[in-house]
């Protein structure tokens, strides 16, 4: 594309602006002849430092917000409002990708992942669907490892585009609060915005529950008037803020068992619930919910019909990201009737509720909960399911390096409540001491009469916690889910993924292999 074309109203440039950009980008060790460079200020450097890089790499254009060194060979466009001229022109550039899309996009502490995957994995059944966040980039039978969960704007755009150039009608994507705070998504033409709950997470880059709040606040501010959002009528955190500052149609969610209630530090109060609704107050409402250690069935009431709901999706916080799926779907124009016998086998999330099968006497699940209301959730759910058989459980778990260290004790709190022993482990260290990060668990840990060791080793940590189990008992092994890679110091390494380490463990357990 021309640069006259992406910058149309530079007079003062005329005449130096008949050049066709080959790419955009933000990163000047990518910069390729012919490109458009962004100096843009980041947390730890800044762009404008790396212009004459960009410049001896060939591009042919470099856009900044403040002086430098201009060079003979490229153009230098100086703008006021970094953010929204990447947005506008990665938009642009890219054809407009979400304008032939419907779009969804979805938001909050936990659930993103499963709510997208089930939008993008039924609502495929209607209308070709992809999908964009933690796990994959995926549209039709393509898959890759994104990234990260929001993809800056270019990667957004182009990521977009080649959905809709593969046949893709629609797409699903995860909207991380980073990425709403940095404006990633800003040009994205969302018709949709689901809200799945908000508690304690990411408070070491956004320092108090309000900001917490007001980043995710973006995805609904930004809707256009004749989108829709999907409301967790539950979240009393959220809800009301939502409702009084939505410009567009709105409709609600919820369950007839309410959700945990939080404090004003979006952490778990153990044992209380929101305020439970009605079929007359919330727009999609489940009630008589029925639960499994496989799956559960509830009856959906909305618009004055019951539907009776059958799925492979198991514990109560599912029935909240189903519920979510389903009322964005429907507002999208499937019919509820439609996603019914699609719901009855939801294709299985990885590393989400991941039951992991070899023949054993007990139940083994790869989740992956990283946050108090997450691990209330799922220790919650083992609880359920243990409880009607007298089993015990069992975790190996650990918490990041250099990441929001006043959740560790919490969170080892909440482990050692309900488990009769945990394993900790390694977990994204980062560079900081494995040791020293469990040690910050474990005041949490101390405060029960939960039975705990450490081993750094996160594959023997999951081999120990797997040794410990008999017949009826729940192993679960969290944080990392379906990743196949652990952050260190110097980046990412390979790492077998959680799935993976139990099924070797227990193949040796049951004498399968050495």
């Amino acid at each position: 594309m021309l640069l006259s074309k992406l910058f149309p109203d530079r007079p003062e440039l005329r005449g130096r602006m008949d050049v066709d950009i080959a790419g955009l980008t933000l990163d000047s060790r990518t910069v390729k002849p012919g490109y458009l460079f962004f100096c843009i200020k980041g947390y730890e450097t800044d762009g404008h430092r790396f212009a004459g890089k960009a410049h001896d790499a060939g591009a042919a254009a470099i856009v900044c917000t403040e002086p430098v060194e201009e060079l003979p060979g490229t153009v230098y466009i100086h703008v006021e409002d970094m953010n929204a001229e990447i947005n506008r022109i990665s938009d642009l550039y890219f054809g407009r990708p979400s304008r032939h899309m419907t779009m969804f996009g979805a938001t909050g502490t936990n659930g993103k992942s499963t709510l997208t995957s089930v939008i993008s994995d039924v609502y495929s059944h209607y209308r070709p669907c992809g999908y964009m966040g933690t796990i994959a980039i995926r549209y039709g039978d393509y898959s890759r490892v994104p990234n990260l969960t929001t993809p800056d704007q270019i990667e957004t755009h182009s990521n977009l585009k080649e959905m809709v150039d593969h046949g893709m009608e629609a797409c699903a994507m995860e909207v991380s609060s980073q990425g709403l705070d940095r404006g990633r998504v800003d040009s994205v033409d969302f018709d949709c915005a689901v809200f799945t709950n908000l508690t304690h997470d990411h408070l070491d880059y956004h320092k108090t529950m309000e900001r917490y709040l007001a980043a995710k606040e973006r995805l609904f501010t930004n809707l256009k008037p004749e989108a829709v959002a999907v409301l967790n009528a539950d979240d009393v955190i959220s809800i009301d803020a939502l409702k009084r500052d939505i410009r567009c149609r709105f409709v609600t969610y919820g369950t007839d068992q309410g959700q945990e209630l939080t404090d004003e530090n979006g952490y778990p109060v153990h044992g209380t619930h929101s305020p439970v609704g009605s079929p007359d107050t919330i727009d999609y409402f489940a009630q008589e919910i029925q639960q499994s250690a496989t799956g559960c069935t509830f009856t959906l009431c909305h618009a004055g019909k019951t539907y009776r709901v059958t799925t492979n999706l198991a514990a109560l916080y599912n029935v909240y990201n189903l519920l979510g799926a389903i009322a964005a779907m429907h507002e999208c124009g499937m019919p509820i009737e439609e996603m019914l016998p699609y719901l009855e086998h939801v294709a299985q999330v990885d590393g989400r509720m991941d039951r992991v099968e070899e023949g054993q006497d007990f139940t083994v699940i790869v989740d992956y909960a990283h946050t108090p209301d997450g691990y209330e959730k799922i220790f919650g759910y083992a609880k359920e399911i243990t409880e009607k058989n007298g089993g015990h459980i069992y975790a190996a778990f650990g918490c990041p390096g250099k990441r929001d260290t006043v959740k560790r004790p919490i969170m080892g709190e909440i482990a050692g409540r309900y488990a009769d022993g945990v394993v900790l482990t390694s977990q994204d260290p980062r560079g900081s001491d494995p040791r020293e990060i469990a040690e910050d668990i474990l005041e949490g840990v101390r405060k029960t009469d939960c039975a705990w060791e450490f081993e750094p080793d996160r594959e023997k940590a999951i081999e120990k916690a797997i040794r410990h189990a008999g017949p009826g008992d729940v192993v679960l092994t969290l944080g990392k889910g379906g990743e196949s890679y652990m952050y260190h110091e110097e980046g990412r390494r390979p790492w077998m993924t959680d799935k993976a380490a139990c099924q070797k463990a227990l193949r040796k357990l049951l004498g399968k292999e050495k």
